[in-house]
Parts: structure tokens; C-alpha cells; sequence
């Protein structure tokens, strides 16, 4: 009897799985990020099946989530996130819905914010809110 609950328990997680896998986002460990070409430590990255890529830093001064979707191409935080610790996060949608960075909320540029995102199956390169060239490189 446990048996079959947990045969029953296992199908429909990977149900669940199936029919939310653009949704999911999973930890990559070894994955590299790149601020101006200098290697930042504390951000963890994460990517989906469809490529797009989240990186969350937890470190002060302060904590961002930026997701980069290839549908998109505009980076931005996500405005509901789920996330199971260093494991693996769950977005909203799969068109996750974000609040886009924007300098002029910085007050560091004046116009119209251009990302300047690049994407492939390797990597994923952006300007961020501070004019910054970001780069995700997966291993």
C-alpha cells in the first residue's frame, strides 16, 4: 500500500512538472556572473527549460531578482517568485509577468532604458539599471 502512494505521489509531481516547465527555473551551480567583466560571487543563477535565465543576489545593499526571458528580452524583477532555497523557483506564468529596470528610476540616465540584451544557450548579457554590462555564463 505505501508503495503505491508513493508510485501515485511520484506521477503526479512529474505531472506537475510537465505541464509547469517553463515555469520552473533551476539552480545551475557553477554557472559564472559577470559585472564589467569582473566575476560577482553570492549571485546564484537559474534557468529555465526555454533558456531564460534568473540571477538573485542576496547580498546588501540590496537583495534583486533579475529575470532576463527570451520572449522579452527586457530584464526586470519578477513580480511573484517561489522560490525553494538554492534549489529552484517557480515564476507566476510562463510569460513571467516583471516590473522592467529602468535607469530613470535610478536617476542615472534620461530616455528611453536599452537593455542591449544578448542571449544564446551559454550565456545571457544585459545592461543593468546602472548602465553595467551583466553576464551570465553557464558552464
Amino acid at each position: 500500500m505505501v508503495k503505491k502512494i508513493l508510485l501515485l505521489m511520484l506521477l503526479v509531481v512529474i505531472a506537475l512538472i510537465a505541464v509547469n516547465r517553463q515555469r520552473i527555473y533551476v539552480r545551475d551551480p557553477i554557472a559564472t556572473v559577470y559585472r564589467n567583466d569582473a566575476m560577482q560571487s553570492g549571485v546564484q543563477v537559474f534557468i529555465s527549460v526555454t533558456g531564460d535565465m534568473l540571477l538573485w543576489r542576496e547580498a546588501e545593499p540590496r537583495e534583486s531578482r533579475i529575470l532576463v526571458q527570451a520572449w522579452s528580452k527586457m530584464p526586470g524583477t519578477p513580480e511573484r517568485l517561489t522560490c525553494l532555497h538554492w534549489i529552484a523557483c517557480l515564476t507566476d506564468a510562463d510569460h513571467a509577468s516583471i516590473i522592467p529596470l529602468d535607469w530613470n528610476s535610478y536617476g542615472t540616465k534620461n530616455g528611453a532604458y536599452d537593455p542591449r540584451v544578448s542571449m544564446s544557450s551559454r550565456e545571457v548579457t544585459y545592461l543593468d539599471a546602472d548602465g553595467a554590462t551583466m553576464r551570465a555564463e553557464l558552464h
